[in-house]
């Protein structure tokens, strides 16, 4: 690592829904550079912190049970002492009601915030925001080229067709969840200027991850969900159209570490988007990963090109290249095998 840190190492750090697909990467990426962890969830779980602790040593890792961010007691004291905070925890139910999924996203956002203000020792706060919070799952062709994104971009659309009583219900859910993602970036970036912190404060927006699994039997999320396409099911395609990007869930934790640790990454929307793809190129990924498997199927037919340019994705690819000394990002081909590294023998 050359750029210097803000938080020495040995220090702890707060991460929320420690349990989840990214969360636990967050976590697992921390512990390996020199830092202990506390890591909120909702009830106990001894497989994870057996396993962070197994490998990392005996006070490495501790969760903490908060069965809802919404507890801005409960919340305070699992800041009370930390030197960095990452906020990975959303609202997953997919609910299509935007007055719950929205309000509870926008307050865990908040809490989590208050929390870390009334706090001495915390230097920096780290928000996981989403890809979908500056642009749409959906996006049509503008007439003068393709759609950018930029670091001042959002996903009005999403937030609109949210709250319109007469959205079609196939994509309601989809679009609250958007439209939480954009909300609680917001409404955190808004409270950090009016209330001016000391902390310094990040947030990332990673599109699909994909990669390994830590906790097959435990977890949920986009790598489980793609997965299934090796016996068949091609659900994924159906919840994420193409034209979206991917991203290695290695790299998207590597970006929430230098969000949290560079000196030199201040007040930044940092987008943990590799590159787009199209479902072709994960079957035909899958078709090359397991030659033998003849449950994948077939690709989809006529997909368009990807229609959006994530113009920020090259300041996190630096950012990665020049914090970890490494080459750019992981590759779409090795995510994959990585991903399905635990059921290589599917057949």
């Amino acid at each position: 690592m050359s750029s210097p840190r803000t938080i020495s190492q040995g220090a702890t750090i707060l991460v929320t829904g420690a349990n989840g697909y990214i969360a636990s990467h967050v976590i697992n990426r921390l512990l390996a550079d020199g830092y202990k962890v506390h890591g909120t969830v909702r009830d106990e779980k001894p497989w994870l912190d057996e396993h962070f602790t197994t490998q990392y040593g005996e006070d490495s890792y501790k969760s903490i049970v908060v069965p809802t961010l919404a507890d801005e007691n409960a919340i305070a004291a699992a800041v009370k002492g930390v030197h960095g905070v990452v906020h990975v925890a959303s609202n997953m139910s997919w609910s299509n009601d935007p007055n719950v999924v929205i309000s509870d996203t926008i307050s865990m956002a908040i809490n989590v915030l208050k929390a870390a203000a009334q706090s001495d020792s915390v230097k920096r706060v780290v928000m996981t925001s989403s890809a979908v919070a500056s642009f749409p799952r959906t996006v049509e062709k503008p007439s003068d080229g393709d759609f950018e994104v930029d670091t001042n971009t959002w996903n009005e659309a999403s937030v609109k067709a949210a709250w319109d009583p007469n959205s079609p219900e196939i994509s309601k859910s989809s679009n609250v969840y958007s439209a939480s993602k954009v909300e609680a970036e917001r409404a955190a970036w808004k409270w950090v200027a009016e209330n001016k912190p000391k902390f310094t404060f990040n947030t990332v927006l990673p599109n699909m991850n994909v990669g390994k699994i830590l906790f097959p039997q435990h977890q949920r999320g986009s790598m489980a969900a793609t997965r299934l396409l090796l016996s068949g099911n091609d659900i994924m395609t159906k919840v994420v159209p193409a034209g979206q990007w991917w991203v290695n869930v290695e790299d998207d934790a590597r970006l929430h570490a230098i969000a949290l640790l560079d000196a030199n990454v201040q007040s930044e929307r940092i987008f943990a988007c590799a590159a787009p793809f199209t479902w072709t190129q994960i079957y035909q990924t899958f078709q090359e990963l397991q030659p033998e498997n003849d449950k994948i199927p077939n690709a989809p037919k006529d997909e368009g090109p990807t229609l959006i340019k994530v113009k920020p994705s090259a300041r996190a690819e630096q950012l990665i290249q020049k914090f970890y000394g490494r080459d750019g990002w992981v590759s779409l081909k090795e995510s994959l095998a990585d991903g399905i590294a635990d059921i290589s023998n599917v057949k």
